[in-house]
């Protein structure tokens, strides 16, 4: 099975003071990270092997003063079932030793109805209790070298110094330049789900 590629200290380090400066955080602003988010992808196929996987070393941050987000993703971190599928998943699909990372930079918004009604206001860290809040991710999305705006909506809740952030959304691949071989074995839908689980801590 293809082993998952492991993150030094050093580069965790490198990956989360990056994803500060994409947003310019003030020096007094409140900043909440991980290096732990699950995100889940499922591009199963009636009829064929369940196509799925988990990356369990997403690395995300948020500045609550201002709602602005960004996360960055390791390819090589996503882990399945059968490690053919993972090398298929690497070396045909994502062609992760051309394109290591799928990064998001974006903001938060707080919505109270649907995102087509776009009825949103600006993201208030003071609103974010125990319960679940309806949010909107507005911001641009990179795959396998392919940026496209994206927006999506999701849930945010506080407890304690953790935020806990889910979202759950649908990605075409052949919009970012994803292309899937007839030839190879396994078989993967065009609409692939993505489910996210970040828990952020409070960064002092």
């Amino acid at each position: 099975m293809v082993q998952k590629l492991k993150i030094s200290n050093v580069s965790v380090k490198l990956y989360i003071f990056t994803l500060f400066l994409l947003f310019s955080i003030t020096i007094s602003a409140q900043r909440y990270y991980t290096k732990t988010g699950i995100t889940e992808f499922d591009g199963s196929k009636a009829a064929f092997e369940p196509i799925k996987a988990k990356n369990n070393s997403s690395i995300s941050a948020i500045d609550v003063s201002n709602g602005n987000i960004a996360a960055l993703i390791k390819i090589k971190d996503f882990e399945f079932r059968l490690g053919l599928m993972q090398e298929h998943f690497n070396e045909n699909y994502l062609e992760s030793y051309k394109y290591p990372k799928s990064t998001f930079e974006g903001n938060i918004e707080i919505s109270s109805d649907s995102i087509s009604d776009g009825n949103t206001k600006v993201f208030n860290y003071n609103l974010v209790d125990e319960n679940f809040t309806d949010i909107i991710l507005k911001g641009q999305l990179t795959i396998k070298g392919v940026t496209k705006d994206f927006i999506t909506v999701g849930k945010i809740k506080k407890i304690k110094n953790v935020l806990n952030l889910i979202s759950s959304f649908s990605i075409k691949l052949s919009d970012f330049n994803v292309k899937i071989p007839k030839v190879v074995f396994m078989k993967i839908d065009e609409i692939v789900k993505i489910n996210l689980n970040y828990n952020y801590e409070l960064q002092n």
